[in-house]
């Protein structure tokens, strides 16, 4: 069974669009879960019907306000084909603004860094073709709450960061720091 996480990122993204998309092509979808833990539950299914996929959404706002509506998505699962995906895909490219990317299902992350002595971090996600990685500012460590506020009124090049898969952490945690100190820098003037 695959398990894929589609991701989508930007700033201003529709709630109500996204809504009612994950209603009308996931919803019917949904998995109960009942504590199965989420290793297990690709054991419960029937993929006679061609659902073989292991579907997670997950949609991220720069701007906070707005991304505190959306982060319940990312505690559903689904059971669904591959057509259903694209289909649901293929909406979310047409009606809503921003970045979507598929990913492994636990391809999430974290990295931390510090400047002037105040710790800030970063969501990751890697792509399912293990090329890209994103990054995100979260709402985890002290620091974000100095920029993250402000973030959706910074150019939207700084929103987020992409980096190649393959360099070393170092070099990756090196870039989130500089990416960071830009987003700080500007935010703190």
């Amino acid at each position: 069974m695959e398990k894929i996480l589609l991701a989508t990122y930007g700033c201003g993204l529709d709630y109500y669009v996204i809504n009612n998309l994950v209603k009308d092509k996931l919803s019917a979808f949904e998995i109960e879960r009942y504590g199965i833990p989420e290793e297990d539950i690709p054991k419960t299914l029937d993929c006679d019907d061609g659902r073989k996929i292991l579907f997670r959404y997950e949609a991220y706002d720069v701007n906070r306000e707005n991304n505190r509506k959306l982060e319940d998505f990312y505690f559903h699962l689904y059971h669904i084909s591959e057509e259903q995906l694209k289909d649901f895909e293929d909406s979310l490219s047409i009606s809503v603004k921003g970045k979507h990317i598929r990913c492994p299902i636990n391809a999430r992350g974290h990295i931390e860094v510090e400047i002037n002595h105040i710790e800030f971090s970063a969501r990751s996600l890697v792509t399912i073709d293990r090329k890209t990685i994103v990054y995100l500012i979260d709402e985890e460590a002290e620091g974000n709450a100095l920029i993250r506020s402000q973030l959706q009124l910074l150019p939207p090049e700084l929103h987020s960061l992409e980096l190649d898969y393959g360099i070393s952490y170092e070099k990756r945690k090196l870039e989130v720091r500089d990416w960071i100190q830009k987003i700080y820098n500007l935010v703190n003037l």
